[in-house]
C-alpha cells in the first residue's frame, strides 16, 4: 500500500471502525487493503478508495467544542480535588455534571471554586447537593456525594446529554475538505466517504436522521456514508 503518515494508534482505530461498518455494510467483492490516502482499498473488478473520517459537532481547537471541554472537565476536576485535600479536606469521593450551555473558560478559577464547594459540603448529609450550594458557579448542572470516606477517593465527572440533530453544515464542509484531499490519493475507479459518528462520544454523537428533501454536492465521492457506530449506515444523497 505504499509509504503511510498515519500512526500505529489511528490505523488501529480506523481498522476497529471499519471492521464494525464491514458488520453492518454489504461491501463490494475484493480484498480489503488497510492503508493511507486513502485509508481503505477494496482491491476487486472495480477498486474503490474509502475515506474514513470522524464527524464532530465542531472543529476539535475551538475552545467551546465538546472534544476541548471534555479535557478542561476533567483537569477542572483533577485541580480541585488537589486543592481541597491541600487544604484539609476529608477523603470523600464528589460527582460532577457540567452545564453544556457554559463552557469551561478557565481551569484555575472554577477549580478554585469546585474545592471551596467541596469545603463547604464535606459535612453534610448524603445525596445531589442542593442547587442553590452552587448556584454561583454556573458551569455546575448536578453535584452528588455519598457521605462515605475511601482511602483513594477520586473526585468523578459524571455526564449526561442529549443527542443533538445532524450536524449538516459540518457534513458539507468535510466533504468540502476531503475532495481537495482526494487529490493525493492512490488511483482507484472511485472513492467514497465513510463518515463516523461515535455514539459514546458527546463531541460526535449526533441524531443521524437525514433530513426529507435535502440533498449535498458529492465532490470527489461516488457514495457518502454515514455510520453511527453499532447501527445501520444510511447513504447519503447527493447531486454533481
Amino acid at each position: 500500500m505504499g509509504r503511510s503518515t498515519k500512526n500505529d494508534k489511528k490505523r488501529e482505530q480506523e481498522k476497529a471502525v471499519f471492521d464494525l461498518f464491514a458488520r453492518d455494510f454489504e461491501l463490494p467483492e475484493g480484498t480489503i487493503l488497510h492503508g493511507d490516502i486513502p485509508d481503505v482499498v477494496i482491491d476487486g473488478p472495480r477498486k474503490i478508495g474509502i475515506e474514513i473520517t470522524d464527524l464532530y459537532h465542531v472543529d476539535g481547537d475551538n475552545p467551546s467544542s465538546e472534544q476541548m471541554q471534555q479535557r478542561y472537565r476533567d483537569a477542572v476536576v483533577k485541580q480541585a480535588q488537589a486543592l481541597y485535600s491541600v487544604a484539609g479536606g476529608r477523603p470523600i469521593e464528589l460527582h460532577f455534571a457540567f452545564n453544556f450551555d457554559k463552557p469551561i473558560g478557565k481551569v484555575e478559577p472554577l477549580a478554585e471554586a469546585i474545592a471551596e464547594l467541596g469545603r463547604s459540603i464535606e459535612q453534610g448529609p448524603s445525596d445531589a447537593v442542593p442547587d442553590y450550594a452552587f448556584e454561583h458557579i454556573p458551569e455546575l448542572e448536578w453535584v452528588y456525594w455519598n457521605g462515605r470516606e475511601y482511602p483513594d477517593a477520586k473526585w468523578r465527572v459524571t455526564q449526561s446529554y442529549a443527542v443533538p440533530s445532524l450536524a449538516l453544515p459540518r457534513i458539507e464542509k468535510t466533504i468540502a475538505e476531503k475532495t481537495e484531499r482526494a487529490k493525493k490519493y492512490r488511483p482507484c475507479d472511485a472513492y467514497w466517504l465513510l463518515m463516523v459518528v461515535n455514539f459514546w462520544n458527546p463531541a460526535s454523537d449526533q441524531d443521524i436522521s437525514w433530513p426529507d428533501g435535502v440533498t449535498v454536492h458529492a465532490g470527489a465521492f461516488e457514495r457518502i456514508l454515514l455510520y453511527r457506530t453499532h447501527f445501520a449506515p444510511i447513504e447519503v444523497p447527493t447531486w454533481r
